[in-house]
């Protein structure tokens, strides 16, 4: 379903079709970057979606030149010596860098930013991602609420996996009940324009969706909420996010 608004953020863009992304997957030390890489816009975090995915939607929706570096959990295998050893190693020498050095981090010229909401606000303010002024309150909630949210299920699927099934059916109903009166009857969760804040509670509830089609889990909560499988579809047929999923870049 294609929304008919186009976004204040993409129409802002330019002529770029879309974003102009560079992929480096960081497997050695001298590949985690303490300064803009090439002079771009540059987001690191684990090769994995997690926390560093609503910041990478984030800048195709905006259709940025940017640089993913997506670092490498090694040497060691998860639940032995060395699981983010290269991490790990490499962080004291970040920390000259920048403040509280942690993953995701961005920088951009000067600027070097941790913190996942930090770093969305920022890339918001930057391209015009953060919707009108009458509904800056709702992105501050909708960002830190799907904070909160989102770790429930991730902590559950880093513990007890099988755990998410009675989340599935228990708990998440009256929570999705919340999000859709936050929705109602908007195309977005904050107003008529997309917003940094929507991409990232799209991110969670995406991963809901995932996790409910695995068959040991088998639940199918969300779909019972409709407006939100809408929104859902909505942030689907962005345009810059029709080009990213259909890229190598994007991880599922």
């Amino acid at each position: 379903q294609k929304h008919s608004l186009a976004p204040i953020g993409v129409r802002r863009a330019g002529a770029m079709a879309s974003a102009a992304r560079s992929v480096i997957v960081a497997d050695s030390p001298d590949k985690i970057p303490g300064k803009p890489v090439d002079g771009k816009i540059t987001t690191v975090y684990w090769n994995i979606c997690g926390l560093g995915q609503p910041v990478r939607y984030a800048l195709e929706v905006a259709k940025a030149d940017y640089v993913d570096v997506r670092v490498e959990p090694g040497p060691g295998q998860p639940g032995q010596p060395g699981y983010k050893g290269m991490w790990f190693d490499k962080k004291p020498e970040l920390d000259q860098a920048m403040m509280f050095t942690n993953l995701p981090y961005l920088l951009d010229g000067d600027v070097a930013l941790v913190q996942s909401n930090t770093i969305l606000r920022y890339i918001g303010r930057k391209y015009g991602l953060m919707g009108d002024a009458a509904s800056a309150h709702l992105v501050d909630l909708v960002l830190d609420q799907t904070a909160d949210f989102d770790g429930e299920s991730t902590g559950r699927c880093y513990r007890d996996f099988m755990s998410m099934k009675k989340y599935c059916q228990d708990d998440l109903p009256p929570k999705l009940e919340h999000w859709a009166r936050l929705l109602g009857t908007k195309p977005y969760m904050t107003c008529d324009q997309v917003t940094v804040a929507d991409l990232k509670i799209y991110e969670t509830l995406r991963k809901l969706r995932l996790i409910e089609q695995q068959p040991e889990i088998g639940a199918a909560t969300l779909q019972r909420f409709p407006t939100l499988v809408a929104f859902m579809e909505r942030i689907e047929a962005l345009p810059a996010m029709q080009a990213y999923f259909k890229s190598g870049s994007f991880m599922e």
